[in-house]
């Protein structure tokens, strides 16, 4: 059995994004699925990537992370408030962690502690 951890960046989808800069606005768990809506920081290899706007650091897209098939989901540490964005948003911080421990992908971030055992998550652009 294979327990080596597997980083975002190995995952399928996931090679061409920086999770640590981008901005979770939404955690959305219902039976079977696990999504996180964020402001997505795309790297310059990635195909819809553009010069960052300008007063922007970084080159960002709306998009969903979405773990499907969820079988199982443990959240911890939850209750962080988010912030407020200038444009009136909530803002839950990034994603201090993603990664396959061999079982369950593991999340982290200020809005808590995420593993779930589900299928491999997939990126959806807005």
């Amino acid at each position: 059995m294979n327990t080596e951890k597997v980083d975002y960046p190995q995952l399928s989808g996931f090679e061409d994004v920086y999770l640590e800069d981008s901005f979770v606005l939404g955690v959305t768990a219902t039976p079977g699925r696990l999504c996180l809506d964020v402001d997505l920081v795309l790297t310059a290899h990635h195909p819809a990537y553009r010069p960052p706007a300008p007063g922007e650091q970084n080159c960002y897209i709306r998009a969903r992370i979405e773990f499907p098939h969820v079988r199982s989901l443990t959240w911890t540490d939850q209750g962080t408030p988010p912030a407020v964005d200038a444009s009136g948003e909530a803002d839950y911080g990034g994603i201090d962690a993603l990664f396959w421990d061999g079982s369950a992908f593991h999340l982290e971030g200020d809005w808590g502690s995420i593993d779930v055992a589900s299928g491999p998550p997939g990126i959806i652009q807005f």
